[in-house]
């Protein structure tokens, strides 16, 4: 197995390189990508972040809401989340087999006294507070499988801004699942770097680990997928699947119909003003508190 590790927090840029290795790496052996990121909101392709995140740290541009290739649910992440990716063209049995790749991590924590569970479809749990979410892509003939583990995560943010909120709307988007969740950190006596160096030799196996040194030509083309895709509101809420909202609105109702992340219509007249305009966004906002 070939093993990356990504020296940037930049989260951007991070899904890029896993995309990349997805579509255009040549797949030699299986290969295992850990890294970090700064904060972020990173939610799934058929998701609707207007609903998902609570409007707080919508309206918050310090921290980015980005959209993911693959499904599941919306999570928060910062430097205390340990990102793993697996990437493999040999996918039989294994696609939405979130067991098998999660079995390794399982008998890691097993092996620290930790009761770590499997919990379908796509979940890690100890005892009864889920630690690491999960989800696939499945592209040109190859399998993404990628996850996080709250080893030092904001807690606080996750609770307040994903599992407390609840935001209702009409349409064809997904629903995460809210679930209590705690941080690794306070349960096991190894440290960050110490856990995921372990965590590496154990889904690795103990066998021969390759590194991957990316090239100056494969770095041209992810920044260039970063910035095309990873840094757009076209993909990160314009591909939010159409739906209808309702929200006070200068002391009274209003029914927005939201296409493409931009407002289409509005239930009255007096608000036309508002067309055209990308929902929540900045402008969005100062044309509301005018």
């Amino acid at each position: 197995m070939a093993v990356l590790f990504s020296e940037s927090n930049d989260i951007h840029y991070n899904l890029a390189i896993e995309e990349y290795l997805l579509r255009n790496y040549e797949l030699k052996e299986d290969i295992l990508f850990i890294w970090y990121g700064a904060k972020a909101f990173v939610f799934g392709r058929n998701q609707n972040p207007f609903i998902e995140i609570h409007p707080k740290y919508l309206k918050d541009d310090s921290i980015p809401k980005i959209r993911r290739i693959s499904g599941g649910g919306t999570i928060y992440q910062d430097q205390g989340t340990i990102n793993f990716s697996y990437l493999t063209n040999n996918f039989k049995n294994k696609i939405n087999n979130y067991q098998y790749f999660l079995s390794p991590i399982i008998d890691l924590l097993k092996s620290h006294g930790l009761n770590a569970n499997f919990v379908p479809k796509s979940h890690l749990f100890i005892d009864n507070n889920k630690i690491s979410g999960n989800a696939q892509a499945f592209i040109n003939n190859r399998l993404l499988h990628h996850g996080t583990i709250l080893y030092d995560t904001n807690l606080n943010i996750i609770e307040e801004a994903l599992i407390n909120h609840n935001q209702k709307a009409d349409g064809h988007h997904i629903l995460s699942n809210k679930t209590p969740v705690t941080n690794l950190k306070k349960l096991i006596k190894l440290d960050k770097k110490e856990f995921v160096r372990t965590l590496i030799n154990k889904i690795c196996d103990d066998k021969n680990i390759n590194s991957i040194l990316l090239t100056l030509e494969d770095n041209e083309k992810i920044k260039q997928l970063e910035e095309e895709k990873y840094l757009s509101w076209d993909w990160n809420f314009g591909k939010t699947p159409s739906f209808d909202f309702s929200m006070k609105f200068k002391e009274e109702t209003i029914k927005f119909k939201i296409e493409k992340g931009t407002i289409k219509s509005v239930s009255n007249d007096k608000y036309n003003y508002l067309l055209g305009v990308k929902f929540f966004s900045k402008k969005y906002f100062d044309l509301i508190n005018s």
